[in-house]
């Protein structure tokens, strides 16, 4: 293999979305998958003064928290998929053996 080879490709978006509150932002990320499939994250954040500098923290944290519940959920989503195949090739591993 040169590495020049042409290799599948998925499309996996991703979109965020802001909700400002007077308090707080929500950042809700969603990933979408080729397939129809979806997970979502989501994030909160203490929202920062309008006419503030550092106004943007508050969304910046939320968009934040909200990627990393994102990798949560697909986290979650490997390992049960991994445990779940372990267990069909075991029982398909058993009975081949009888």
């Amino acid at each position: 293999m040169t590495g020049t080879e042409p290799t599948m490709t998925d499309k996996w978006t991703i979109d965020v979305s802001l909700q400002h509150g007077p308090y707080r932002v929500r950042a809700e990320a969603l990933l979408r998958l080729e397939d129809g499939g979806e997970f979502v994250g989501v994030g909160l954040a203490e929202a920062g003064l309008r006419e503030s500098p550092i106004s943007q923290v508050g969304s910046y944290l939320a968009v934040t928290r909200a990627l990393s519940d994102l990798t949560a959920e697909l986290l979650e989503t490997v390992a049960s998929d991994v445990a779940r195949s372990v267990e069909v090739d075991g029982m398909l591993a058993g009975q081949s053996t009888n």
